[in-house]
């Protein structure tokens, strides 16, 4: 079968389980292998653990930014498709692409001055700053393997990413263990940053083989993929819609970085109470992530066909599925948590271990409310609500953050309670998205006609 003659995806539970599982799975894999390169690090040293997951805390709110405005490819990609407009494929994607490579005249040059004040004093001090500044040399490669990875998930080619991303996380890890351990007197045990090195690594091979395949000669006739010049104007185009979502995610992450900062500082407890959360959390985030990738691809493609009773139908299918994935993971969170922690080392185990066992109900709790809250997120931005996402993060988070600065920052509370603030903060943004996209759907919002372009559905 031709692409042209491709079915246009359906808003039923069987076309999000389909679509979504391949998304789940390399997700997962990425999610895995971060889990297991800190697991290899527990066996070089605790702070390396400590130094990898705070690093990577303050090298989001460079990524996040990023990422969001290249996502915006999986949008524009799944409409053109869905309206048959597939010459305009390739010219969005390569916008997207220079976009990547120019973020790094902004983001590289502010790295450094930021990590060392951010790590300054801490015990993480001198690996926190030097595993951050190979990420931050490395950042470009984060938007441009989400802008060209857009370019078959858009599309509903979900195998190739997979296949792709599976063997490029397998290649990681081993690449990981010989950076972190060394091998005797060819290669030095570089701890922390080896780690940071491997990703790197693994980002720019997984760029090079999408761009090899996106460049192919089936490509370049059918999606015109050839047409690479720079244009200021279409680069503007595409990233107009993404901004929004970018300065949401970016203040997201600049209040919960802020929220570590408070904890780092305190050290001792309070800093592995933050390492082991969110390590938990980072390996059990593939789930909402999958479901909302999943849905935006889907979405944007119906989209473009207008099929606004399949989007309907699409989102009551998301919130079904979003309920019986946040039941799942009561099983690894609550009835085996000792499942998470049998590949660590053994000092490890027993901080893990003691550290785990107050903060695993409130994990839980809150990748219940951060699923819930995902399919709501999906919701709003097939109402094009991405402003009230935005008013709602820039209420929510600094309004937490107080409350973790001055109940566990100013007046010592147990380190513990950090997660359940974070829970009741996911319920609380939850709940404020149901209210809106209830009033929304009250108010029988029209999705965009055939006349309006894909950069208005994100505005």
């Amino acid at each position: 079968m031709s692409e042209a003659s491709t079915p246009i995806l359906k808003g039923d539970l069987k076309a999000l389980t389909r679509m979504s599982i391949p998304l789940m799975l390399f997700l997962f894999c990425e999610s895995l292998t971060s889990f297991c390169v800190r697991n290899f690090l527990s066996y070089h040293s605790i702070n390396s653990i400590h130094a990898c997951v705070n690093a990577e805390y303050l090298a989001a709110i460079f990524q996040t930014p990023c990422l969001a405005i290249a996502a915006m490819a999986l949008v524009f990609v799944g409409y053109h498709q869905g309206k048959k407009e597939f010459q305009r494929i390739g010219p969005c994607v390569w916008q997207l692409i220079w976009f990547s490579f120019l973020s790094f005249l902004i983001t590289f040059p502010i790295s450094f001055p930021i990590s060392s004040w951010y790590f300054r004093g801490t015990v993480i001090e001198e690996m926190g700053v030097a595993y951050f500044m190979i990420l931050a040399m490395g950042n470009f490669l984060f938007p441009l393997t989400t802008a060209l990875s857009a370019f078959y998930l858009g599309r509903g080619k979900t195998l190739f990413v997979t296949s792709v991303m599976l063997a490029n996380y397998a290649l990681q890890l081993l690449v990981s263990w010989v950076l972190i351990f060394g091998i005797a007197e060819i290669i030095p045990a570089l701890g922390a940053r080896g780690s940071a090195l491997a990703k790197c690594i693994r980002l720019g091979l997984t760029s090079c083989i999408f761009f090899g395949a996106f460049l192919t000669k089936q490509n370049r006739a059918l999606y015109n993929s050839g047409s690479w010049r720079f244009s200021l104007s279409a680069l503007w185009h595409y990233m107009t819609p993404g901004f929004v979502r970018a300065l949401g995610y970016f203040s997201s992450k600049v209040c919960w970085v802020a929220t570590c900062y408070v904890l780092i500082q305190k050290g001792g407890r309070y800093l592995d109470v933050v390492t082991i959360g969110g390590t938990v959390i980072s390996f059990l985030l593939f789930t909402a992530d999958g479901i909302y990738k999943a849905m935006l691809a889907i979405a944007s493609n119906l989209m473009g066909a207008e099929k606004s009773t399949e989007i309907w139908r699409l989102c009551r299918s998301l919130i079904l599925y979003a309920g019986i994935i946040a039941t799942v993971l009561a099983f690894p969170l609550l009835l085996f948590p000792d499942t998470l922690i049998f590949f660590l080392s053994s000092s490890s185990k027993e901080i893990f271990r003691q550290t785990f066992k107050d903060i695993h109900y409130w994990i839980w709790l809150y990748m219940l409310a951060l699923t819930i809250q995902m399919s709501f997120c999906a919701l709003l931005v097939t109402f094009r609500e991405l402003k009230f996402q935005l008013y709602c993060y820039l209420f929510v988070w600094p309004l937490f953050f107080s409350l973790v600065y001055f109940g566990i920052g100013v007046r010592g509370w147990q380190a513990n309670k950090l997660w359940f603030i974070m829970a009741c903060e996911n319920i609380v943004t939850l709940c404020f998205f149901y209210i809106r996209v209830r009033q929304a759907s009250l108010e029988k919002k029209q999705l965009p006609s055939s006349s309006q372009s894909a950069s208005v559905l994100l505005k």
